[in-house]
């Protein structure tokens, strides 16, 4: 078809042998040219990249994935750009939705959903990301982690130009053993470091160490930098919410439930209905047998979730949440009903003893939720 749009598939790779190919045939069929940067692999991941036809290129590596993309970019000679990680795999696509995308004149752009494919514990988390746009020198990525295009074309389009394609990006960089291999956590510490160095009120950096520091365990030394990221915010930040989000889930993973309750109480005052927050409120009073503020969370929470259940039909976390509620209000009843005339430890310990395993389960929905970047 002669108004067919060209695709350049851009990619930044190093030591990506195990994946690399799954990626790139994933992408094989809508594909004009396909760019592959190498930042110092020692594996034999250029060699594939050539034996398939790709044009291989070298940068060094300065610590900045926005240098690396940008200069991938720069290669590109096609009418559009199609940003794609090794360790990640387009979901087929009809070829009609995807040229019907290109052939829209109204869009710079586009935010694509990807879908983070956790350990199986886990599940999955998605996540929305622009990386299907024109090709246009001034559309550029900005950041030396978390990069972003979206920024640029914002600016060059009057904050228009973006809308979201029916197009995932299944992404497997967060599987465990995957995590250790690449030393991910040595990588992106060592460059929000070095930006922090640079810019030491940044509070998207802070958030983004504290985040790293999470998934380390080390929830201290993430609570830290998440807490110190809030004193430089407005607010009015896109991520304002998952910074408050975090914080919480860092005073319950320490157990300072006191702590977790008033700053949750306050935060609750800017956004009511947040169920995150309801959600470690409630469990904050419970571990404090404070019943009664308990059932008024959970009651709360739980109207939210019915209001919405019909949304989330097929969504096997949403259920895990909604039966602990179920749960959890249940023996609270139970409990309220012995507060007056009996001892409340025997029931108290047989109540928290039902909950506490349907507790990990829910756990893992919110801190899936909020923990990844």
């Amino acid at each position: 078809m002669n108004n067919k749009k060209t695709v350049s598939v851009c990619m930044i790779v190093k030591d990506e042998e195990d994946c690399l190919l799954d990626a790139i045939q994933s992408v094989r069929d809508i594909t004009d040219e396909l760019i592959v940067v190498d930042t110092g692999s020692t594996d034999n991941t250029p060699q594939l990249v050539l034996a398939v036809g790709a044009k291989l290129f070298h940068f060094n590596w300065e610590g900045n994935f926005s240098a690396a993309r940008n200069f991938a970019l720069k290669q590109a000679s096609s009418e559009w750009v199609l940003v794609l990680d090794a360790d990640e795999v387009l979901e087929s696509v009809p070829s009609e939705t995807f040229y019907a995308l290109l052939n829209n004149d109204m869009m710079e752009g586009y935010f694509l959903d990807i879908k983070n494919i956790l350990d199986p514990t886990l599940g999955e988390y998605h996540d929305q990301v622009v990386r299907l746009f024109r090709n246009k020198p001034i559309y550029r990525f900005e950041g030396a982690i978390h990069e972003q295009v979206a920024p640029s074309i914002l600016r060059a389009n009057n904050e228009s130009g973006l809308s979201s394609a029916p197009l995932t990006l299944n992404h497997y960089g967060y599987l465990k053993d995957r995590l250790q291999s690449k030393e991910k956590f040595s990588r992106n510490s060592n460059i929000l470091t070095n930006e922090l160095n640079k810019n030491p009120d940044n509070p998207f950096l802070l958030f983004c160490l504290g985040l790293e520091y999470y998934q380390q365990n080390s929830i201290n030394e993430g609570l830290h930098h998440l807490t110190k990221a809030l004193t430089y915010m407005s607010g009015n930040e896109g991520y304002f919410e998952d910074v408050l989000k975090n914080v919480a889930l860092g005073f319950l993973r320490l157990e300072e439930m006191n702590k977790l309750i008033n700053f949750l109480s306050k935060a609750l005052k800017m956004y009511p209905d947040q169920s995150t927050f309801l959600f470690l409120r409630g469990t904050a009073y419970l571990s404090q047998t404070n019943y009664l503020l308990a059932s008024e969370d959970f009651k709360h929470l739980l109207r939210i979730f019915e209001s919405r259940m019909s949304d989330f039909i097929f969504d096997n976390a949403i259920n895990v949440v909604h039966n602990y509620l179920a749960l959890t209000l249940k023996e609270i009843l139970l409990c309220s009903l012995f507060i007056q005339n009996q001892d409340m430890e025997p029931m108290h310990f047989n109540a928290k003893n039902k909950v506490k395993s349907a507790l990990k389960e829910v756990l893992l929905v919110f801190q899936v939720e909020t923990l990844l970047p």
